[in-house]
């Protein structure tokens, strides 16, 4: 992925405020097909069943600590300036490095702080932490980071409404319904002629596959708040994927992508692996297994090095060596999962291995919960908050998730708790 200048002007923002008043009880929802069970002995039982440890577990919590305590006051986080969070900055020591950086590394503010804000309080969801709840460590920090999320722009306003869908199917009150609504309304309005997203689209034409990775997820998520998804969506994202150029289970970034100088890249291939697997749609194809097969060729390791090539017209230029991406392995972690068998087995043991076992999450000083921003745009664009989230993200999907095939066909709930109450 090439993150883009983002287009605010394009878009009007999510209203302010997060909270709502209660509408009165509605019938019960179905259960939830996506959420998993966040609290609980159901939540025990899924991290048992799918691999979660004592050890990933502990390594989620410190993360969680990490990002509470470089939250900005007014709930959002910055990623280019959290480091005036950090405690050893107030006594005149030294605070944690890894600033986020502008949209191609350039050592300028980073333009993507409410995408980053918003996949920070995901992780919060992620691991059963909501708002106003009595007792909860983390409950003030998650009510104000819904409060400042704005999705006013087109990567956060995906990743905003899959916060307040979460929020919304965990808690079961009604009081973030209506930003769900408002926020699927908009995304729907944004589809392109060729059935998917692209953050660009106003004045390239065509979508591109990161942005519609965001917008799917967002709307999976949506749909177990009851929202009704058009009944073309699985199937015209497949085919306008199966488009796309391939190479060896690599995908283009958008359709003609070499006009742009856009070649097939292993990052594409993850978000189109995870795509097809929540839309539950081409899973069967040659196209996917290609995909599956790369995803699973490549599993995490934490290790990066550069080498020197030839870019043409620019001389010598660093290339990184090794597939050290933390966004990256987000999505193969979410393909994973709903791949099942021995793709989960073995990409969830790596990625143990690669965030717990390896010594990567920093384990002294403020710094003690994150994970160095060392991966591709991590290092380039998002910093520490972003590979922090992406981190706690990837470890909490032994719960964060059900799988797809085993809820397909549930009954309807009875009244009872959410899966997020406490």
């Amino acid at each position: 992925m090439r993150l883009r200048l983002l287009l605010p002007f394009l878009l009007t923002a999510l209203p302010a405020s997060a909270q709502e008043a209660s509408p009165p009880e509605s019938p019960a929802k179905p259960p939830p097909r996506l959420l998993g069970p966040r609290s609980g002995p159901e939540r025990k039982k899924a991290a048992s069943r799918f691999g979660a440890t004592a050890a990933s577990e502990k390594a989620v919590v410190s993360a969680l600590d990490w990002l509470a305590r470089h939250q900005e006051p007014d709930g959002s986080w910055d990623a280019d300036g959290f480091d005036r969070r950090c405690a050893a900055a107030a006594s005149g020591g030294t605070p944690c490095d890894g600033r986020g950086k502008g949209q191609h590394g350039e050592d300028v503010p980073c333009p993507f702080d409410d995408a980053i804000s918003a996949l920070a309080t995901l992780a919060f969801l992620g691991n059963g932490h909501l708002p106003g709840v009595e007792g909860d460590p983390h409950g003030a920090a998650v009510a104000k980071a819904l409060d400042a999320l704005r999705g006013g722009d087109a990567w956060s306003l995906p990743l905003t409404v899959e916060c307040f869908a979460e929020a919304e199917a965990m808690e079961g009150k009604g009081r973030f319904a209506g930003r769900v609504a408002s926020g699927v309304e908009r995304l729907l309005a944004m589809r392109q002629e060729d059935g998917a997203w692209g953050y660009a689209a106003p004045w390239r034409p065509g979508s591109d596959v990161p942005h519609t990775a965001l917008v799917v997820s967002a709307l999976v998520a949506a749909r177990d708040c009851g929202t009704d998804l058009p009944a073309d969506l699985g199937a015209r994202v497949d085919a306008w994927l199966s488009r796309l150029e391939e190479k060896g289970g690599k995908l283009a970034y958008l359709e003609d992508g070499r006009k742009y100088g856009y070649t097939p890249t292993t990052s594409n291939a993850h978000c189109a692996f995870a795509m097809r697997e929540l839309l539950e749609a081409g899973t069967s194809s040659a196209r996917h297994r290609a995909h599956a097969a790369l995803v699973a060729s490549e599993t995490p390791a934490w290790k990066i090095s550069f080498r020197e090539v030839d870019g043409p017209g620019r001389g010598k230029v660093s290339v990184q060596v090794g597939n050290l991406s933390m966004y990256q392995w987000l999505y193969g972690t979410v393909g994973a999962f709903q791949r099942g068998g021995d793709t989960w087995t073995t990409w969830f043991g790596a990625v143990k291995t690669a965030l717990v076992g390896g010594g990567s999450q920093r384990a002294e000083g403020c710094a003690k919960g994150s994970w160095d921003p060392l991966g591709t745009y991590e290092r380039q664009t998002g910093g520490r908050v972003f590979a922090t989230a992406l981190g706690a993200l990837a470890l909490e999907q032994p719960w964060r998730h059900r799988r797809l095939a085993e809820t397909a066909r549930r009954p309807a709930a009875s009244p009872g708790p959410s899966p997020g109450s406490k």
